[in-house]
């Protein structure tokens, strides 16, 4: 009986070292696990392949290493459903924080209800969804009438006066900044150059053969086509080769304003900003989407370590033309050539630009 007890206590005691040591491992494990552990933030993107989101991602990579945050981005598959449905299954993902860029608001709301329920906070970024923990977005009717102001300006010089017909490239139909960029211009023009006429609005997906395949359309149909205004460089670039294959684009170097066959480029967010540098373009409003994907990600970062953030952040853009064309080039390449560097915590970019030496066109707009 006493060999047999001594067994048993020996095996029990075996028993608790393998049990303690277990735990102690395991406890090692968790306090580096959790040391080591960073907050993780999720771009949730409208599709995947566009230039300008790649811009934002990397920028807001940067932001992950300065700021001490693991980072990934995720392609909402051009489809409002799809992405409602990736967004319900990043949140059972539980990150620390998810970034969206959404193509449809209204159908990505009960996603965002679900979110809230299990307590992981949405950024939602280019548009206001009162859903969404907080938004950031860029002041889009702005920047759609800036461009609009610009457009004037170019018509008065050509023309004499504000008059021509104008043709307009759009996005995603829906989505706000596509509507609201749209908008600023248009409803501009209707209410105070009425003699400017619209003559064409068509919706792209920010897709570059859908643009071209609009501009082809336009050379037949509208002979008389004095001006494109593109929602953005990735859209407005390919339209621009098309038209220029057939001999109809205006450029800064040729007489245009004495060709009345060229067609005028303007266009919103610099991601393609050598076709104004190059004179193909005529203006564009810089985005600085390095500039504002860190931001994207900075801002997440505070809902991610639950730091306050105002419901609502809203972003000006930059006008950029012939005039500052050549300083806001070499400010913009800075932002990814000197990317671990690059002072993104300044305010704005019209802040960047003075402090760059740019001439700043847009103060008072």
């Amino acid at each position: 009986m006493r060999i047999e007890s001594k067994r048993r206590l020996l095996a029990l005691h075996a028993a608790a070292l393998v049990a303690v040591g277990a735990a102690i491992a395991f406890g090692v494990v968790q306090s580096t696990a959790s040391a080591a552990g960073k907050p993780s933030i999720i771009w949730l993107e409208q599709g995947a392949g566009n230039p300008a989101w790649d811009q934002q991602h990397k920028a807001a990579q940067e932001a992950g290493r300065r700021l001490g945050y693991s980072f990934k981005a995720v392609s909402g598959n051009l489809n409002p459903t799809d992405q409602a449905n990736i967004l319900k299954q990043l949140v059972d993902q539980k990150p620390s924080a998810i970034i969206l860029n959404a193509l449809d608001p209204k159908t990505v709301t009960p996603s965002l209800d679900y979110a809230k329920q299990k307590g992981v906070p949405v950024l939602s970024v280019y548009a206001i969804i009162p859903h969404a923990t907080a938004s950031v977005t860029f002041d889009e009717l702005r920047s759609g009438r800036v461009a609009a102001i610009e457009a004037v300006r170019l018509l008065k010089q050509r023309y004499g006066k504000p008059e021509g017909e104008v043709a307009v490239l759009e996005g995603v139909l829906g989505q706000p900044a596509s509507d609201l960029r749209a908008k600023g211009f248009l409803d501009y023009m209707k209410k105070k150059y009425p003699a400017v006429k619209i003559v064409a609005v068509q919706p792209t997906d920010w897709t570059a053969d859908k643009a071209s395949a609009a501009a082809q359309a336009w050379l037949v149909k509208y002979p008389k086509l004095s001006m494109i205004y593109s929602l953005s460089d990735t859209i407005g670039s390919p339209a621009a080769n098309v038209v220029q294959r057939q001999n109809r684009l205006c450029t800064q170097q040729k007489t245009w304003k004495q060709n009345p066959n060229c067609i005028i480029f303007v266009s919103v967010d610099g991601v393609f900003f050598q076709e104004l540098v190059k004179g193909r373009f005529f203006s564009t409003e810089l985005y600085g989407l390095p500039w504002a994907g860190f931001t994207y990600g900075s801002l997440a970062y505070k809902l991610a370590t639950h730091k306050p953030l105002p419901k609502a952040t809203v972003l000006k853009s930059l006008l950029a033309t012939a005039a500052n064309a050549k300083c806001v080039n070499k400010m913009q390449n800075a932002m990814t050539s000197q990317a671990h560097t690059f002072p993104f915590n300044l305010p704005s970019l019209q802040a960047i630009a003075q402090k760059f030496g740019c001439q700043v066109l847009d103060k008072n707009l």
